[in-house]
């Protein structure tokens, strides 16, 4: 045969092969965690609103060959005739049965939610799930148990506010931050030192991982008051079980870092789709490639290469969002501009950023 004849022949395969997948569809192949999925046509899928737990895991695996459809976030769209083999996707997924979509989201875990990881608006969210016949797994919200945690905590103390809101004038924002990120409250340094003991030694990178995996893991999306802006206090987000919106979750991330000896940095953003909060803190002190090796041992269910940082004269900040799902996972688009409050020397300050 021809190496002309080969090529075609090899061509007639592969058509052949995504023909017989369009007609039998999508199914889930493999299960690679309690969140991520392998297709039949090779795609990653990272389901969008969930968390990799163990329960979510077995729940998935137990849908493989269930035919499916991927449905895009409207904010980071694709097309899914065109997904390859191998490339990572964040997208939701739902059941399709009987021949027709039938609107049931893949929640793993089923109680798992964290609207943390969702791009689209809640609403958008929850619009896809509820549409159709099938009952969307109720979501709960989890409520933490800090005996069986080990983590107690003294008497909460709470006292009026002047500022617990963000201004235009970001000089203004610092009041604010003084104000929300009470690290020397003694219920916010011991809930953080509990945290840091798991890695236990002077400031290490994992007792910044402790932190972040713990608030991430065990966090409940509440939004503000409507029509009206709060961030919390990291104190209050505690006393209220880990809840709250973006600005409360960097505000908190942010007070356990300054409680047990780090750097952080506050950042807001915006783009098109709107703003948002989040945390960095500063890695600079640290061999970058122990920070690397750490992470990744601390985070195996991530293809981790390579870390989202931003460098900053003498500092080097690493993203602790929790849409990044672990520390140094990929950073908010701010194309609309960025504020950034890192706290040096003892204080908040201010810069804008494009």
């Amino acid at each position: 045969m021809s190496g002309k004849k080969i090529i075609l022949f090899v061509i007639g395969i592969l058509l052949f092969g995504a023909l017989i997948i369009s007609k039998r569809g999508l199914t889930i192949k493999n299960v690679m965690d309690g969140s991520t999925v392998e297709l039949n046509n090779g795609a990653l899928v990272t389901i969008l609103g969930v968390n990799p737990t163990a329960e979510g895991e077995e729940y998935l695996k137990k849908l493989r060959k269930e035919k499916i459809e991927v449905v895009a976030d409207s904010k980071n769209p694709f097309s899914v005739k065109s997904m390859k083999k191998g490339k990572r996707y964040y997208a939701y997924i739902r059941l399709k049965r009987g021949g027709s979509p039938a609107r049931q989201m893949l929640l793993s875990g089923k109680s798992s939610f964290n609207s943390a990881n969702v791009t689209d608006s809640l609403d958008n969210f929850n619009q896809y799930a509820s549409a159709g016949p099938d009952i969307t797994p109720q979501i709960k919200p989890k409520v933490i148990d800090y005996e069986e945690d080990d983590i107690v905590l003294p008497p909460y103390q709470n006292t009026e506010r002047k500022h617990h809101a963000w201004y235009t004038d970001g000089t203004r924002n610092i009041a604010m931050l003084e104000d929300a990120c009470d690290f020397n409250l003694p219920y916010t340094k011991t809930f953080a030192n509990k945290l840091a003991a798991r890695s236990a030694g002077p400031y290490n990178i994992g007792q910044v991982c402790e932190i972040f995996d713990y608030c991430y893991n065990n966090w409940s999306y509440v939004n503000d008051p409507s029509d009206s802006e709060y961030v919390a206090r990291a104190s209050e987000s505690i006393n209220s079980s880990l809840s709250g919106d973006c600005d409360d979750f960097a505000v908190l991330v942010a007070s356990c870092i300054l409680a047990i000896g780090g750097r952080p940095c506050i950042n807001t953003g915006e783009n098109t789709g709107g703003g948002h909060a989040f945390t960095e803190v500063d890695i600079s002190q640290w061999n970058q490639n122990d920070v690397l090796k750490e992470i990744k041992k601390r985070f195996p269910a991530y293809n981790i290469t390579s870390l989202a940082t931003r460098p900053d004269g003498n500092h080097l900040w690493l993203n602790l969002d929790w849409q990044a799902s672990y520390p140094g996972g990929r950073y908010y688009d701010c194309s609309l501009g960025r504020d950034t409050y890192p706290y040096l020397n003892g204080q908040w300050t201010w810069k804008k950023l494009n």
